[in-house]
Order: structure tokens, then C-alpha cells, then sequence
């Protein structure tokens, strides 16, 4: 640090040098900063007087860089260049209150718009863009900020962290008129099941679950077919049939007593929550810190850290 205040008024010099090395002309560099050829000239040969190096060789009309110059070149570019986007970077966070989160349709709906009365307390000053997609948006194509993401596969990119493993099992509603007792996965290939259909993975279907149990499961027909998640738990809400449903989307449905679960069938771990974060960014960071604090008072909170290495 002690350098660095020594030579801090070379900074303006670095920053034409910078220009000139890429142009390779002290006139572009003089129009590109806005200010004369002379005053190039002038920085530049005050830079090298202080490094005690030439960094050009001057010819009639053009300059090139010297083997010292080009050197240093690729030591100061860089640099000025993470500089510069650093700061733009901090204006952005200052100058827009927004920022862009998307979720699914069913995370959005019963997991995140509840709760962001809380996350608006909190932060009045930040406003939420939210950007709801049961497909998989290009993250940096559309500006997104922070991301809620389920998926079989961990996300080890840049900004991605682990989130919540979500468990599966049978929900019902009290006012659904079951066959059986209820007890067992033999008895409810006895009951009125809701299927999922449409471009939902097998996992998420009562085909996959019954066989992780070495059963066959009844036929779609002998049942109610829905094509969305969110239609499957307002079916089963209302009584329609039972439903494989997970946590966290059923928990508040679970507490207020709309649909119970069978406490003799154990949960079947399934797929995992990512959270993104876009990096360095300020508002994103508190949005982020704010859904991992939500997660951490859930009850029976499944994490999955041992999924990445510290």
C-alpha cells in the first residue's frame, strides 16, 4: 500500500498508457480519452522517466510497444480492466434498486410469494423482478440474479451452492374418502391416485416412486391425470385423490392441516434445490443470505453440503 500512495499520481498515466498500448496511436488514445496527442505524449514519457524503462518506440507516424512495454502491458491491461468493471459493477448496485430472481412456477408459487412480505420488510429499498419459468432460462443471457434451481444434477458453477434436498411422499386431503387404512404402498394402489403427465421427469410420478418399493403401480387410467404440479396439489387439496407431492412446496399445506401424509410410509429423498448468486452483487448477496435463512428455520431441514468439497 505504502507504493501504491507513492506512485498514485501515475494512476491517470496508467490509464493513458493503457489506451495507447491497445491502439497502438497516440492520437486514437488522445480521442478515445479525450483529451490532446500532446498530453498522451507528454503522460507517457513522464510514466516511463519513472519506471526508468521506455515502454514506445516512436517512429515518424506510428508507435509500437516496446519488449518492455508489451510486458508490462499485459500486467496493467488486466488489472485496470477488473478495475473498471468493479466499479461498474458497485454504480449498478447503487443505481438499481432491482433485481432479477427466478424460480419455477411451483417454488414461486408456494414456497417464495408467501414469504416475500418478509424479504420486502426487510429491505424496502430493493425491488424484486421475478422471473417465473418452469423451463431453464440462460442466467446470463437474461441478467438473472439469483436463481432457485431443482435439479438431479449438482451445480458447480460459479455462484452456485447447495440448497435443500427435497423428500417425496403421499398427501391427502382430510375430506378425501379413502378405500383403504391407509398404512401401506399396497394400499394405495387401492386408491384414487393423481398422475402427473406431461414433461415431468419419472421421478416425479407414482411409476418411479411404487417401484423404489418393488411394486407395480396401478394404471394413469384407474386414476385423475393432471398436467402441473401446481393443478396436482389444488387437486388434492380438494379432496380429488392422493398426490405425490415434497417438501418444501407441501410444508405450509401440511400445517394448516389442508393435506397430511401417511406417517407409516417413510419419504423418498429425491432431487436437489440450487441457489445462484450472481457474483459481487451487492443486493443479490442479501437476497440470497435472506432465502438460505428462510431454509435454515425450516424443521427437518435436509442440507446437502456433502455434495461439495470446502
Amino acid at each position: 500500500m505504502a507504493n501504491l500512495r507513492k506512485d498514485v499520481h501515475l494512476l491517470r498515466h496508467l490509464v493513458t498508457f493503457q489506451s495507447a498500448s491497445r491502439t497502438a496511436n497516440f492520437t486514437q488514445a488522445a480521442l478515445e480519452l479525450g483529451i490532446s496527442r500532446v498530453a498522451v505524449s507528454r503522460q507517457i514519457a513522464e510514466l516511463e522517466e519513472a519506471l526508468g524503462q521506455k515502454l514506445f518506440a516512436r517512429n515518424h507516424r506510428t508507435v509500437t510497444l516496446t519488449q518492455t512495454g508489451d510486458a508490462f502491458a499485459k500486467n496493467v491491461n488486466p488489472a485496470l480492466a477488473a478495475v473498471a468493471a468493479a466499479l461498474a459493477r458497485q454504480r449498478a448496485d447503487v443505481s438499481d434498486p432491482r433485481i432479477s430472481v427466478t424460480v419455477t412456477s411451483a417454488f414461486a408459487t408456494y414456497w417464495l410469494m408467501p414469504r416475500l412480505i418478509d424479504f420486502g420488510a426487510l429491505h424496502p429499498d430493493i425491488e424484486i423482478n421475478l422471473v417465473v419459468s418452469d423451463r431453464y432460462i440462460d442466467i446470463e443471457a437474461e441478467n438473472i440474479d439469483v436463481a432457485v434451481r431443482y435439479s438431479p444434477a449438482a451445480q458447480t458453477g460459479a455462484g452456485w451452492s447447495p440448497l435443500f434436498l427435497e423428500t417425496i411422499f403421499p398427501v391427502y386431503s382430510p375430506r378425501y374418502a379413502a378405500r383403504t387404512q391407509l398404512k401401506s404402498a399396497q394400499d394405495l394402489r387401492r386408491e384414487r391416485l393423481l398422475f402427473l403427465s406431461g414433461r415431468y421427469r419419472r421421478e416425479a410420478r407414482w411409476e418411479y416412486w411404487f417401484s423404489q418399493r418393488g411394486l407395480s403401480s396401478p394404471e394413469e387410467r384407474s386414476g385423475v391425470s393432471v398436467n402441473t404440479y401446481i393443478n396436482m396439489l389444488q387437486a388434492a387439496i380438494e379432496g380429488q385423490g392422493i398426490a405425490l407431492a415434497g417438501r418444501p412446496l407441501v410444508d405450509t399445506f401440511l400445517a394448516d392441516g389442508s393435506l397430511k401424509s401417511l406417517a407409516t410410509i417413510t419419504p423418498l429423498q429425491r432431487d436437489y434445490y440450487y441457489l445462484y448468486q450472481r457474483p459481487d452483487h451487492a443486493r443479490a448477496c442479501m437476497f440470497s443470505n435472506w432465502v438460505e435463512s428462510q431454509f435454515r428455520e425450516m424443521p427437518e431441514r435436509p442440507l446437502i453440503h456433502h455434495l461439495y468439497k470446502k
